[in-house]
């Protein structure tokens, strides 16, 4: 993993270095000519650094976000929809919009998925499973009456689910990502 990709990163990091202990010459009073080196014993000294980093990435928020809006909505119409029958019955409203089972489960998958392309913070998976998103709904949107049976989509909600898309996308690639370092060294 690089810097600017995994999961969030703050550390601080403290590190005491004792100095040399200081020498001082005293002479012995039984020998005179010989001077001997006595180790004094050291004052508290030294050095405490304290280093912090830190990384913020507002384009993995976006890309959580709208994972975790289309995460809930999924799993609202797979409650609702049920597995005791045909995925494609019952038709229930979510938000206003129509979903069925199936649409709830591809719905799941994919706020999933970007949710935790945002939780470890990847571009990568931002672009990918916002594009996956994105031309799924742009196919949706287009041919609506396609799917009327089988996911009960409205177009309404696919042109929505592009958008989301594209925010999520061009938030990847063009957003900035954040970080800030620093390391303060105090004498005692």
């Amino acid at each position: 993993m690089t810097f600017t990709e995994g999961p969030i990163h703050e550390r601080s990091d403290v590190f005491v270095q004792p100095s040399a202990p200081a020498m001082v010459e005293t002479p012995i009073v039984a020998a005179p000519v010989n001077q001997v080196m006595v180790p004094v014993t050291p004052v508290a000294s030294g050095q405490v650094r304290t280093a912090y980093a830190s990384r913020f990435a507002p384009d993995a928020v976006i890309a959580a976000l709208a994972g975790l809006v289309l995460l809930v909505v999924g799993l609202i119409a797979m409650v609702r929809g049920g597995f005791d029958g045909p995925m494609s019955t019952p038709v229930v409203s979510v938000l206003g919009f129509t979903h069925t089972t199936t649409l709830g489960v591809l719905e799941t998958a994919i706020g999933l998925c970007l949710l935790l392309s945002g939780a470890a913070r990847s571009r990568t998976g931002g672009v990918f499973f916002g594009a996956i998103l994105g031309i799924g709904a742009f196919v949706g949107a287009v041919q609506t009456h396609s799917f009327k049976k089988s996911l009960a989509l409205e177009s309404g909600w696919a042109w929505l689910m592009v958008f989301a898309a594209v925010i999520v996308v061009l938030s990847a690639l063009v957003m900035p990502r954040f970080a800030r370092q620093s390391t303060t060294i105090a004498n005692i």
